[in-house]
């Protein structure tokens, strides 16, 4: 949206993103599993990040053969490989920087947070507070958090299924809230930010000729609600700004969720809910939207 050229020139000269052959990624199927093709791809990757981190001991131990060239030319297929990666899962910041600007932070990442893993599905969660980090990329304060908006987009897609449980809901009524856990779908996601995040995801995707338009009209008439809800209905990654309170309420939920203490349960999570919110009416619009997982007792 107009910061293409300007953050090429600040990031110039560390890279581009042009015509390597890259690793590829690995995707899931719409069940949230692997397909054969990709669990192919998968340990391939492995064995190619293996090679990358340990030289040649991760060499021998994933059965690669190659020689001193062959190493080398994994390691700089690393580059191609991260810039790839990135554009894949960073759309929007791509449109807005542009992909050869993107490479470059693509590379930066590379060396700074180095995949832990082979599944480079996993790999990039870093690039909003890299972004941030920058100063070059400073006149652009809402670029980290559509980088966040990215990443929980790509998150969202790549989660497991789960269906609502209608029964657990009725705990609510009949149970004490501080026994009661109530837990989101493993795909949603919240971002919270004063941008508008969803608004400028959705001008990034009109033809680049009238990109800068919308994103600028949205940012003068942008409501400032503070929160962006992600999540997925039924296969469609689905977005919805909603206020500041109701974002840091689905984030308490979030963050607690793998805990079952008194203090992260719904009663625990109610007596320091952020000021303003309506439980009842969230509740109802969060089922409505398909966001609530299912109620669980202390005793499950």
């Amino acid at each position: 949206m107009g910061c293409r050229s300007t953050a090429l020139g600040r990031l110039a000269g560390r890279g581009s993103a042009g015509g390597r052959r890259h690793l590829g990624i690995a995707r899931r199927t719409g069940h949230g599993r692997l397909d054969m093709s990709a669990a192919r791809e998968l340990a391939r990757q492995q064995a190619v990040l293996a090679a990358l981190q340990q030289g040649w001991p991760g060499i021998q131990a994933a059965g690669l053969d190659t020689d001193a060239a062959g190493l080398r030319a994994y390691q700089v297929n690393a580059k191609a490989t991260a810039q790839r990666v990135l554009l894949a899962h960073f759309p929007t910041v791509a449109a807005m920087l542009g992909e050869e600007a993107l490479g470059t932070l693509a590379v930066l990442l590379w060396k700074q947070k180095p995949p832990s893993c082979g599944d480079l599905g996993q790999w990039g969660a870093d690039l909003p507070e890299l972004i941030q980090s920058r100063t070059e990329l400073a006149d652009w304060p809402w670029l980290a958090d559509c980088a966040r908006l990215d990443w929980a987009r790509h998150f969202c897609e790549r989660a497991a299924d789960a269906d609502l449980d209608h029964e657990s809901l009725q705990r609510l009524g009949d149970s004490a809230p501080r026994s009661l856990h109530l837990q989101l779908k493993p795909c949603v996601q919240v971002v919270m930010s004063p941008w508008p995040l969803a608004d400028l995801w959705q001008a990034h995707q009109l033809p680049e000729a009238e990109q800068t338009a919308m994103a600028e009209a949205a940012l003068r008439d942008a409501r400032k609600l503070g929160a962006t809800v992600v999540w997925r209905s039924p296969w469609q990654v689905q977005m919805l700004e909603v206020p500041t309170e109701q974002g840091m309420w689905m984030r308490s939920l979030l963050e607690h969720a793998p805990h079952r203490t008194e203090a992260s349960s719904l009663g625990g999570l109610l007596n320091h809910a952020p000021q303003g919110l309506d439980f009842s009416a969230w509740l109802s619009m969060a089922v409505m939207q398909g966001w609530v997982w299912r109620v669980t007792a202390e005793a499950d």
